[in-house]
């Protein structure tokens, strides 16, 4: 059985320090991968992305 996508970023080693951690590793990875799909390729239109879709999810 395959795990998902989700269940693999939760696995990816945070090397951020605790005053870096505002959200979790896997959630920041999953946005920019779907950012990245969505056509962002820069920090300025990834940051655009998730503004743009924080009534999504409450929380970003």
């Amino acid at each position: 059985m395959t795990a998902g996508l989700i269940e693999e970023l939760k696995k990816v080693r945070d090397f951020r320090t605790k005053k870096g951690q505002r959200h979790p590793l896997w959630f920041v990875l999953l946005l920019v991968i779907m950012g990245t799909m969505s056509g962002c390729l820069g920090t300025g239109w990834l940051g655009d992305f998730v503004k743009r879709h924080k009534q999504s999810d409450n929380r970003l």
